[in-house]
């Protein structure tokens, strides 16, 4: 089983206009980093598992009914607070601004993982640097539940809304964790380095063993304990949507992990998911994202081919 432990709320995404221009669409739909990744690894065919602050009320119904459709277990720890609802407003570009409230901070709301005798092979963190993993504590304690359980954790990372975040305030943390998945611009804020390199290196020094840097159209950059560092160029696609495209890229990556994947075989076939993600709106994962992955690492092979001929 996965269990993936984070935010879960409903996304409404505005594309396009303007206050005095309509917008071109507006659509509801299921998002947070913890509730994506859940979305993606279920619609793969994993057993999953979503722990988060999903509320009763109108948007936790919502979220539930759209757990049950995709066929992933939904526990909330007995939260009893509302369920945060946020505002994504996005260019012609695919780029977005976010709007959130008070009920993102999910007070009340205690990270944790289900009591199952069911074994746990991974469990992600999503996302660090944001609630509920903001506290270094809180972090710290959730960690070592879950490395007692015998499981690989991994953390993806957000950028901070109002709070000052020093790596140095983690270290505990952050030498548990088996793989940290930041974005380019996240990476550079949080370790104060330019160059994507010097950034995972960096992530590598805390302890962390594996610093996957997510590079968008660039591709992703890897410094690995046991496979040392390479980059990865991404596949071509035409960005409609960013929405939910890192989350999707690391729930693809661990999913090929636990089929005995290389790092190096996981990264690529992240990066076809990521692909095949912006190039529709919204986070969901398209329901036949599997066979496009596939489409695609069977062309790149192709050319990688005829490169070597």
């Amino acid at each position: 089983m996965i269990v993936c432990v984070g935010q879960a709320m409903i996304d409404c995404i505005v594309s396009g206009g303007s206050v005095n221009v309509p917008a071109d669409e507006i659509v509801l739909c299921p998002g947070g980093e913890a509730f994506n990744q859940a979305s993606v690894f279920a619609v793969l065919g994993d057993k999953v598992c979503l722990s988060a602050a999903v509320g009763n009320d109108h948007a936790g119904n919502i979220l539930r009914n759209e757990a049950e459709r995709l066929g992933f277990e939904l526990y909330t720890g007995g939260f009893e607070g509302r369920t945060p609802v946020s505002v994504l407003e996005t260019d012609e570009t695919g780029n977005r601004k976010s709007r959130i409230s008070e009920l993102h901070y999910l007070g009340g709301f205690v990270p944790s993982l289900p009591e199952t005798e069911t074994e746990i092979e991974i469990v992600t963190m999503g996302s660090l640097f944001r609630p509920p993993f903001l506290d270094p504590d809180i972090c710290l304690e959730f960690a070592k539940r879950a490395k007692e359980r015998g499981c690989l954790l991994a953390a993806d990372t957000k950028m901070p809304k109002g709070a000052e975040i020093r790596l140095k305030d983690y270290a505990e943390l952050l030498c548990l964790l088996d793989y940290i998945t930041p974005n380019e611009e996240e990476a550079r804020y949080y370790t104060g380095k330019t160059d994507p390199k010097e950034a995972a290196a960096v992530f590598r020094s805390y302890g962390v063993k594996n610093a996957v840097i997510k590079l968008a159209e660039k591709g992703c950059l890897i410094d690995s304990e046991k496979e040392g560092f390479f980059r990865l160029p991404a596949f071509p696609s035409e960005t409609v949507d960013a929405i939910g495209a890192g989350d999707t890229f690391a729930a693809g990556m661990f999913h090929s992990l636990i089929r005995g994947s290389s790092l190096r075989e996981a990264a690529l076939y992240a990066s076809a998911c990521g692909a095949v993600c912006v190039s529709q709106r919204g986070a969901a994962p398209a329901p036949d994202l599997e066979a496009r992955v596939m489409t695609l690492l069977s062309h790149r092979k192709e050319e990688d081919g005829i490169k070597h001929s």
